[in-house]
């Protein structure tokens, strides 16, 4: 009897022990995976605009966005996802962090998900805000520029132990990693109609939900794009901007989204989107 107590005891501790092992391997790829460094080097961009007008069009733009979604109604930061054992991931207060950033660096980080120090940003859609024009991506880092300093939310990241084994084992990665930062950037469009004017701004505001090919995403919770040849042009521009689909039915995020970020869309712009969309169409359909 005392051998098979003294057998269970070194079983149980020998587990004990992998576990241990195991949990700190784990911690430590996590730890890595979240310090490395990301070779991609900073963004060459022009000259900011200051003109009133075109700083305005830049917050219209970071509306279109969503940067407020994440960053705060006033760009403060907030605790923008939590989930106990997962992760609380904080958007920093970008009226803050702003000076601290030159012109090129805040290009990379919008454009390629990588920080002032080279490490990689998680949950930032620099995939979606990679195809940004240069005049777009100026207009909107002059108006994040000009946000005056505010004290915002004091909390910061932190990750749980399920987090921790998500990035260990490659389920979450930072944005920069999942990249292609050589890829060949939308045409930009010639002029506010049309399906290339459609396509860029589907690219650009519609791609972080929906897939960067528009093929859906978020589990199935956000359709395929080619749903919106289901739509007239008035009832798509009825659901974006107000959230309202045809069918009174819950669309997950999209009616906040619609409701908070496209109301600002013109109508030129909506009707660019419609005639891209249903270009998605396969003429079997």
């Amino acid at each position: 009897m005392r051998a098979l107590t003294r057998w269970i005891t070194r079983a149980v501790m020998t587990l004990l022990a992998l576990v241990v092992l195991l949990a700190t391997a784990l911690f430590a790829r996590s730890t890595m995976v979240r310090t490395r460094t990301c070779d991609v080097p900073s963004s060459v961009v022009a000259a900011l605009p200051a003109d009133a007008d075109t700083v305005a069009e830049g917050g219209r733009l970071a509306r279109i966005l969503g940067c407020n979604d994440c960053h705060g109604k006033e760009f403060e930061g907030r605790l923008f996802f939590t989930e106990r054992h997962v992760a609380d991931l904080v958007a920093p207060n970008l009226s803050r962090l702003m000076p601290a950033y030159s012109d090129a660096e805040l290009a990379r980080a919008i454009r390629h998900g990588v920080r002032r120090d080279g490490t990689g940003l998680f949950a930032m859609p620099s995939a979606s805000f990679y195809q940004l024009t240069d005049p777009d991506l100026a207009r909107l880092m002059a108006f994040l520029r000009r946000q005056p300093a505010r004290d915002g939310y004091s909390g910061t990241t932190s990750i749980g132990p399920i987090g921790h084994v998500g990035i260990a084992t490659g389920r979450f990665q930072p944005v920069a990693a999942t990249m292609d930062h050589q890829a060949t950037r939308v045409a930009p469009p010639s002029s506010v109609e049309g399906a290339a004017r459609g396509r860029y701004l589907a690219s650009v505001a519609c791609t972080e939900c929906h897939g960067l090919a528009f093929e859906g995403g978020l589990d199935g919770k956000a359709p395929p794009l080619v749903i919106a040849a289901a739509y007239t042009e008035d009832a798509f521009r009825h659901l974006l901007r107000t959230g309202e689909p045809l069918a009174k039915r819950d669309l997950y995020l999209m009616d906040d989204v619609a409701r908070q970020r496209f109301a600002v869309l013109t109508d030129a712009e909506i009707a660019a989107l419609h005639t891209f969309l249903k270009s998605l169409v396969s003429p079997r359909s």
